[in-house]
């Protein structure tokens, strides 16, 4: 019963991975790995992606909006963070061999490798090497335990929806540049990209970390 559990699953996943579910998140890994050079700084000639239709936008942009609108705001976003998280999550999969549908470190690991770092022929500078390796990690670490302590070493799709709805926000500040929490914007723009970048191959809590413990709660 087990093995007939896990053939089945096997099997949708590999009839996901062929079906075009994942031009969606090819289409978003490309783009993202786009938005920063080699130090992490932004790429000037990238675009940024928009996780939202326009429709989302238009309704956003709406004054005096009615509670059903409101709603219909966060329950849309929401659902287009899930379907972009679970294409690129498939994505991912497909370039890694990976048919779980959960992500292991040495499949993201292999997957950043090539993707983010392989035009830097990082594998022929053991140095260098290294220290991409700590930042891949600690990536890791805070995608799969949303922004946690610990978790449980897997990347899964919810942990890939708080990832890029985390990306989907920004600071919100008053006059004097206080914090006073964040906004949904649904545009991910190179600069800012580079910023969450930044702080996700960072060891210990930062910002970054809050947004994903913050984007986890909002959408479970």
């Amino acid at each position: 019963m087990q093995n007939f559990g896990q053939n089945t699953q096997r099997t949708s996943i590999l009839n996901e991975l062929s079906n075009g579910n994942v031009e969606l998140g090819e289409a978003f890994a490309m783009l993202l790995n786009d938005m920063v050079v080699q130090s992490g700084i932004t790429n000037p000639n990238a675009e940024p992606f928009d996780v939202v239709p326009d429709s989302w936008r238009k309704l956003a942009d709406k004054p005096n909006k009615t509670p059903d609108e409101i709603k219909k705001l966060d329950e849309t976003f929401k659902e287009e963070v899930r379907i972009l998280a679970e294409s690129y999550l498939l994505y991912i999969a497909r370039e890694t061999r990976n048919l779980t549908g959960k992500i292991d470190y040495a499949q993201y690991e292999a997957y950043l490798l090539k993707y983010r770092f392989g035009r830097y022929d990082v594998m022929n500078k053991p140095e260098y090497l290294n220290k991409v390796k700590v930042q891949i990690r600690n990536a890791f670490n805070k995608i799969s335990s949303h922004g946690e302590t610990q978790g449980d070493n897997l990347i899964d799709k919810n942990d890939m929806a708080a990832f890029i709805f985390a990306l989907s926000t920004r600071s919100k500040r008053d006059a004097n540049n206080n914090f006073l929490g964040f906004e949904i914007n649904g545009l991910i723009k190179p600069e800012e990209y580079a910023v969450s970048e930044h702080d996700l191959f960072e060891a210990g809590d930062n910002l970054f970390s809050i947004k994903l413990r913050v984007a986890y709660k909002t959408l479970n």
